[in-house]
């Protein structure tokens, strides 16, 4: 039984890394990227699934609550693409919930573990921070009314692209073994927020007006 859970968790992460370089490859908000972006999510939503089974038979709180976080991430970028409105829903705020009680988990586990070394609890940190500060952001944009126009893209695009980053860094994770485990698990972070950033910047600059 926990032999095939493990092999639908893996065909799972493969068929969320073909459909996030489907979406990336193609014409944004068109037919082929939206079922693309729809395989994707249905996609992380399996994996976290199975991530559930497979940690109760060999405990790893590590890898459940990466995996609640790149969920989340997930979630929140397809939420955001489909809630035209910008108005959240009790899901929207569930899901919140979810992330900065685990946020706040993954920090104290960080926290605590750093006088042991290694990748893990750093890692902790840095995704635990990240995973609190989207989940409080959220709120406070949400208070000042609905998310829409231009913002409603960035914040698909971000939280989309930091899923995509989740699942290359599982990747990596299970099949790179000649680079330590710090650059394994935070070098895909490294290297596309800056794009993130960038490309933020593009959707939300005012329009040119000639």
């Amino acid at each position: 039984m926990i032999d095939a859970i493990l092999m639908l968790h893996i065909l799972a992460g493969f068929a969320a890394l073909a459909n996030a370089g489907l979406a990336l490859g193609t014409t944004k908000g068109g037919l082929a990227h939206r079922r693309a972006g729809q395989g994707y999510v249905l996609a992380m939503l399996v994996v976290t699934l199975t991530t559930f089974p497979l940690v109760y038979i060999r405990p790893s709180l590590f890898l459940l609550v990466i995996a609640v976080f790149s969920f989340y991430l997930v979630f929140t970028g397809w939420r955001a693409g489909v809630l035209r409105d910008g108005r959240p829903r009790w899901g929207d705020h569930l899901a919140g919930g979810v992330m900065a009680l685990t946020g706040v988990v993954m920090l104290v586990l960080g926290a605590t573990g750093l006088q042991d070394g290694g990748a893990q609890p750093i890692t902790l940190m840095v995704f635990g921070a990240i995973g609190l500060t989207l989940a409080l952001s959220d709120w406070r944009d949400w208070a000042t009314g609905p998310v829409t126009g231009k913002p409603r893209i960035a914040r698909h695009l971000t939280r989309m692209l930091a899923g995509s980053i989740a699942t290359v860094t599982a990747t990596l994770a299970v099949n790179v073994t000649f680079l330590p485990q710090l650059v394994i698990w935070l070098g895909p972070t490294a290297l596309i927020t800056p794009v993130i950033f960038w490309w933020n910047a593009r959707i939300l600059r005012p329009a040119q007006t000639h």
